[in-house]
């Protein structure tokens, strides 16, 4: 099974809807880089059941993801600000301000 890093960002923003078991077996995994037999030792159950529950909260995880874009506007955001910094520290503020006057209609809109 390939390891899609992304749903560990996916699983802080959006694991509370997860169930507790599902929440940490995708943290075992995306987080602490377990292996699925490691995983099933470390909760008593089969390695295929740890499959079946991570490829169930991926797809969880990305629905919510389609329908809210929590973890895509945080992106956006951070992009922003960080780019907003860069000008900052080049000295033109002018750049800066605009592109903070975007994200504030980006946050309003």
């Amino acid at each position: 099974m390939k390891k899609d890093l992304s749903i560990s960002g996916l699983n802080d923003v959006y694991g509370v809807l997860l169930t507790p078991h599902q929440r940490e077996i995708i943290r075992n995994y995306y987080d602490y880089d377990l292996s699925l037999a490691e995983i099933a030792e470390n909760t008593g159950v089969s390695r295929q059941a740890v499959r079946d529950v991570i490829v169930k909260a991926v797809e969880q995880l990305k629905f919510y993801e389609d329908k809210l874009g929590v973890a895509a506007k945080t992106r956006t955001f951070e992009e922003s600000v960080l780019e907003a910094i860069l000008s900052l520290e080049k000295g033109d503020c002018d750049g800066a301000l605009s592109i903070l006057k975007r994200l504030k209609q980006k946050l309003e809109g």
